[in-house]
């Protein structure tokens, strides 16, 4: 191998092993359980569901891959994701076989270091979801046209009559055709590199009628081939309302440009404009011209092998962008989501990369008159390029964003979590109900119990009836565990949450990343002290007497997952009446310690004792269990501190409770 291929295979490596690194750091969310989901069902159901888009509104081809895969690496978070990461990496020699072919080889090593290190395109390397084979399918299909031209051209001009159809090989237009295919019915978004194929070739070869011949024959093929589905897609691109191309263009294109350099790194304000702006400029520098023509075309299209390079990795970049504007006239959804439009990355990489060298090239009047032959052009220069410092800036604002990946606030859904939390908190008799029902999927994915599921609702007006649904939930359930998710559409106005926070009192409520999980008992007055209480009788002037509590015993000070950044310490008290109140009072629990007061119990609206005031007890009458959350000052120092139980108003009757340790 040569020291070119030695570079590149280091690169792959250096993809894979960030694709696999934390593979299964963030938890699978919605979308990834529906992929599971439907790579358990047969290839009937997948073949139904996939060309009629009714159930799902994604093609049918990923997930035929992944039930493929799953086969022999199983259902595991690592088993469905590796498939992605597989198809991720391979995306880096494709494109520097591109690069290599149309600019030079070290604008192809930079390019494929630099889609090695992209935050976008690792993140859905990492996703068990059809993006990561979207764009290695989209950019086989432009090697594959690159292959077909390269073909075509090889072959001299000749009557039509005098020249067998297939005179040149036909592997290369049975691979644009299986490839375009393939990416079609993986995404949609991937056929938006076909006009600007089309385009390009009108352009760069306007008499060359075997190529025009070649593409298309290709493009009906694919056009038959991918009819079915071009009309279910139609059919359904007309529910929504259409949207306006022209309003919050800008917008739209810093959106993306933003995505596709940071994607979810939480930096600071000035790395989240920099990093992206910088980067776009050295993708604007790739169109400096030169005076010196021959130093020019030495610079950028040393070794491409076919005409206006720059004009087609130009359009490979804008098409989708443009394309998807004019789709709003149909539809305001087609700028749904920035992972449509990852068929963009590999062409703004390769642009900036192009940059960097002009850049480096330009600042570097030695080089400029060394000749194209010298050791400007051999790869041992690779790594002086690489640490020439426009090149080292664009890798280094390439590689800031990566850690960011994986951080919990960069996660989507923390089902994983959220259903452990849930393993740890909720008893057998408690019910959960899951909120839209539709997002039991990651759900189910992960749960293996305690407690009774529910799934009562897909969408919410204000017509619906909730009261008969909600109470065949909540039937005998002591605690009812409500775990929602993807509420703007199904429910905005959190009617259900409403429904169970006016006639029931709170227990706990957290907020993993795009997850909203709060406890409400039903039970709350009992009969007898619960066996898993701690007894304890402390009497309080007033008339109000603690018979038991529950408290966690560990804490931690800080919290990233379920409500940063403070740790809480949930603790439940069990009061009732000696003699009548008289008056309502509201009982306080505060974390203790030698310097002070470290954590103090959050005030909530509809806890029990605001749902039930201690004004309208009867003595001897009722247990009420009654749920708090201590709110830890995140700078808490590690050691041992005692939970004091009051009453608000009354300082000088507190009394110690537990002994908690933080950590």
């Amino acid at each position: 191998m040569n020291k070119y291929h030695l570079s590149l295979l280091a690169i792959i490596l250096i993809a894979l092993a960030l694709r696999l690194y934390n593979l299964t750091y963030h938890s699978l969310w919605f979308d990834e359980a529906i992929s599971v989901h439907w790579a358990r069902q047969s290839v009937p159901r997948i073949l139904e569901v996939g060309f009629t888009l009714v159930e799902d509104r994604l093609p049918p081809l990923y997930y035929l891959l992944l039930k493929g895969w799953t086969a022999l690496a199983g259902f595991s978070e690592m088993g469905v994701r590796s498939l992605s990461a597989f198809l991720g990496t391979l995306l880096v020699p494709v494109i520097a076989t591109i690069a290599a072919a149309l600019f030079n080889r070290r604008v192809a090593l930079v390019t494929a270091l630099l889609v090695a290190l992209n935050p976008f395109l690792i993140w859905y390397a990492q996703e068990a979801r059809m993006y990561a084979p979207a764009v290695l399918f989209s950019a086989l299909t432009v090697w594959s046209c690159l292959r077909m031209c390269e073909s075509a051209s090889r072959r001299t001009m000749k009557p039509v009559s005098s020249l067998p159809f297939f005179a040149a090989s036909p592997l290369p237009l049975f691979l644009f055709t299986l490839f375009a295919l393939a990416g079609l019915y993986t995404h949609l978004y991937t056929g938006f590199v076909l006009p600007a194929l089309g385009l390009w070739l009108a352009i760069s070869y306007p008499r060359h009628w075997r190529l025009w011949l070649l593409f298309a024959l290709s493009s009906l093929a694919i056009m038959l081939l991918f009819a079915p589905l071009a009309l279910a897609t139609w059919r359904f691109s007309g529910e929504a309302a259409p949207g306006d191309p022209l309003s919050s263009l800008g917008q739209r294109a810093w959106w993306l440009l933003h995505a596709f350099t940071l994607w979810k790194a939480p930096l600071g304000s000035v790395p989240q404009i920099a990093i992206p702006a910088v980067i776009a400029i050295f993708a604007l520098a790739s169109f400096l011209k030169f005076k010196n023509t021959h130093y020019a075309l030495r610079i950028t299209y040393h070794a491409s092998r076919f005409p206006h390079p720059l004009l087609l990795v130009t359009l490979l970049l804008v098409s989708p962008f443009v394309i998807a504007n004019l789709l709003l006239l149909r539809n305001h959804l087609a700028f749904f989501g920035e992972r449509y439009f990852i068929v963009m990355v590999p062409w703004l990489l390769l642009l900036a990369a192009v940059g960097a060298e002009r850049i480096s090239e330009l600042a570097n009047k030695r080089m400029a008159s060394s000749e194209p032959t010298g050791q400007l052009w051999r790869i041992s220069n690779f790594l002086s390029f690489i640490l020439h410092p426009s090149s080292f800036i664009l890798l280094l604002l390439t590689v800031l964003p990566i850690p960011g990946q994986w951080s919990m606030p960069a996660a989507k859904e923390a089902w994983r979590q959220s259903v452990a939390y849930l393993a740890e908190h909720a008893a057998p008799n408690h019910g959960i109900l899951i909120h839209p029902d539709w997002v039991r999927y990651p759900f189910q994915y992960y749960f293996r119990g305690p407690g009774q599921t529910y799934a009562a609702f897909s969408t919410i007006t204000p017509e619906t009836p909730l009261d008969g649904p909600l109470q065949g939930v909540v039937n005998d359930h002591p605690v009812i565990w409500l775990i929602q998710s993807h509420l703007d559409g199904p429910d905005p106005n959190h009617l259900v949450e409403q429904w169970f926070a006016a006639r029931y009192p709170l227990v706990t409520e957290l907020y993993p990343p795009g997850i909203s999980l709060k406890g409400y008992a039903p039970g709350y007055q009992l009969d007898t002290l619960p066996i898993e209480a701690t007894p304890i009788d402390i009497q309080f002037a007033n008339g109000l007497r603690l018979l038991g509590y529950q408290a966690d015993r560990v804490v931690a000070a800080a919290d990233k997952l379920f409500h940063p950044p403070s740790g809480w310490a949930h603790v439940t008290l069990y009061w009732t009446a000696s003699k009548p109140i008289g008056e309502d009072v509201t009982p306080f629990v505060n974390l203790v310690g030698p310097e002070g007061v470290w954590g103090s119990s959050l005030e909530r609206a509809n806890d029990a004792l605001k749902l039930y005031p201690t004004s309208r007890w009867i003595a001897g009458d009722k247990i009420i269990r009654h749920d708090l959350d201590v709110n830890l000052n995140p700078v808490t120092p590690p050691g041992k501190y005692q939970l004091v139980v009051g009453l608000q108003g009354d300082e000088a009757e507190q009394y110690p409770l537990a002994e908690i340790e933080v950590r």
